[in-house]
């Protein structure tokens, strides 16, 4: 099942909301592309970057990571708080002049806290709630949570492209 939405994102057959974007950088070669990408998971994820980064293919030029959106959405009231952080998958492949960009939402991670019970955790297939699933549970609540989740995805992707282009030749061409 593939689902696009206005090129922006599609539903991939893994059931993840998928980005692509696909950055020239004339003036640089593989290797200096991927280190740039490897300077930013280093940058943004810091003291988890060996947690987060799942392949280095150096030869090939790949960077995949796993990384989580902390809060992407919170709704508190008298009783209870509900909070959701979304995991991603990052992947930057490079080669001679150009790169590729992919970043993937896969889960929502749900905690919610009320009283004095113990939190409670629940992870859910992005593709399962709101507004993929019309008769998913809190449809305003998931709603908002996938509109902050995909701001978040389009921002960590313009900030890659920046962390790749930086003093290079930026020429737009979307064929890989």
């Amino acid at each position: 099942m593939r689902e696009k939405n206005n090129g922006q994102w599609e539903l991939d057959e893994n059931g993840y909301v998928t980005y692509n974007k696909v950055v020239d950088c004339l003036n640089l070669n593989k290797t200096e592309l991927y280190n740039r990408a490897m300077d930013y998971f280093v940058h943004n994820y810091g003291v988890d970057v060996d947690s987060v980064i799942q392949n280095r293919d150096v030869v090939n030029g790949i960077i995949t990571g796993r990384g989580i959106f902390k809060k992407v959405h919170a709704v508190n009231d008298v009783l209870q708080s509900t909070t959701i952080d979304t995991w991603h998958i990052l992947k930057v492949e490079a080669k001679d002049g150009r790169a590729r960009i992919t970043l993937s939402l896969t889960q929502y991670d749900e905690r919610m806290r009320g009283g004095e019970l113990p939190d409670n955790h629940y992870l859910y297939p992005i593709s399962k709630q709101y507004p993929f699933n019309l008769n998913g549970y809190q449809k305003d609540f998931y709603e908002q949570a996938f509109h902050k989740s995909n701001l978040k995805a389009l921002e960590t992707i313009a900030s890659v492209e920046r962390a790749l282009r930086a003093d290079s030749t930026q020429n737009k061409n979307d064929s890989w």
